[in-house]
């Protein structure tokens, strides 16, 4: 695991190891599902962008308690220099914000809470 204080941990740092989580989480969920490979780079990128991410983020808004809101609000706010054209600057800012929390939930060892999310949103 990670050796990170989430309270104190930088949101965009929790958000780069919250991408790469994300990333492998979704694979292994469609994988389990039993999807073909030729199937998986589609599915996968259907759920790993920042549209999809800011969409889950406001599904489990309400779900998240005080320390994981203040998280997402400071990561949400975070410094980013750049945007990418695919999606507004508020859906990045909320991808990034999910990504933090998906980052801040691995490094506490939640992984079932990742799991959870992953449910919620994908069915």
């Amino acid at each position: 695991m990670v050796n990170l204080d989430v309270r104190e941990a930088n949101g965009l740092v929790l958000a780069y190891l919250g991408d790469a989580v994300w990333e492998l989480s979704i694979r292994t969920y469609f994988i389990n599902k039993g999807y073909n490979i030729r199937n998986l780079n589609k599915l996968v990128k259907e759920h790993v962008n920042a549209q999809a991410q800011s969409k889950y983020l406001k599904n489990i808004i309400e779900t998240l308690d005080e320390e994981k809101l203040t998280l997402v609000n400071r990561s949400k706010n975070s410094n980013i220099k750049t945007f990418p054209k695919s999606c507004s600057v508020m859906e990045y800012k909320e991808a990034t914000a999910f990504e933090a929390l998906i980052g801040a939930l691995y490094t506490e060892g939640k992984i079932e809470e990742i799991r959870k999310i992953i449910e919620r949103n994908l069915g």
